[in-house]
């Protein structure tokens, strides 16, 4: 009997600070990671593509799961029972070198109150290479994911930056841990924002593409805070943190 190992996606911290990709040499490629839906209308629809840049043809999933981020740490990843999607197919044969496009739908509640998050796992099924074989085998699975929201149509984010803190990341590099407050009933994202800091008579401006860099997609669901950590070494060390921040019109 074939004996599988499964192999995690790596953290990638430069995008979300928590969505899932591909082990280095991994062969199959997943697009869009971020899909922005609306409970009803035509953007309740979108679709995933799946590359296979393999020389075998793969067996491929597109699972739900529940997507939440607390105030503070690590996001989490929670099992679904998915009746708020249509997926089409639901599991696929790509063929080496192929592709396949799975169309998602959503058909839940068309009147939300507020934004939901969800992370849609791309997985490769566990197929044996040699059913046959006598000797056991390994197969490496993987498991890509994308970011799937859903917001009322009309509803959109209110950010504010309402602390900012001093302190040191996991790495031990020396910043401020910024609290977002989003009081609007749609999620949010920082990642496209400018974020000023002042101390006193320093200050310091991150503009868009610097913040995004920093803090990833920046997404913080609605009605909710999220802190997030910007590497900041040369923030005085003494004086009165004030900062704030300028959404843009499109986030």
């Amino acid at each position: 009997m074939a004996k599988f190992a499964t192999r995690p996606g790596l953290f990638l911290a430069a995008l979300l600070g928590m969505l899932f990709v591909a082990a280095p040499g991994l062969a199959l490629l997943v697009r869009p990671i971020v899909i922005n839906l609306t409970s009803s209308g035509s953007r309740a629809n979108s679709s995933i593509e799946v590359v296979n840049d393999r020389n075998r043809a793969v067996a491929v999933e597109v699972k739900v799961n529940r997507l939440t981020l607390p105030e503070r740490g690590p996001p989490m990843v929670s099992a679904d029972p998915g009746k708020d999607f249509l997926i089409f197919p639901a599991i696929a044969s790509i063929p080496a070198g192929g592709r396949q496009v799975f169309r998602v739908r959503y058909i839940g509640d068309p009147a939300l109150a507020q934004s939901k998050l969800f992370m849609f796992s791309s997985s490769e099924l566990p197929v044996a290479e040699n059913p046959t074989a006598k000797d056991a085998q390994i197969q490496v699975l993987y498991s890509i994911h994308s970011v799937v929201t859903v917001s009322p149509p009309k509803a959109r984010p209110a950010i504010s930056v309402v602390g900012v803190e001093r302190g040191k990341n996991a790495k031990g590099e020396s910043g401020v841990f910024v609290t977002f407050r989003n009081d609007g009933p749609a999620h949010g994202f920082v990642n496209n924002a400018q974020f000023d800091l002042e101390v006193g008579s320093w200050s310091k401006k991150l503009e868009a593409a610097q913040l995004g860099n920093v803090v990833g997609l920046g997404l913080i669901p609605a009605n909710a805070r999220r802190v997030m950590f910007i590497t900041m070494p040369d923030v005085p060390a003494v004086g009165q943190l004030a900062g704030s921040i300028k959404v843009n019109s499109d986030n």
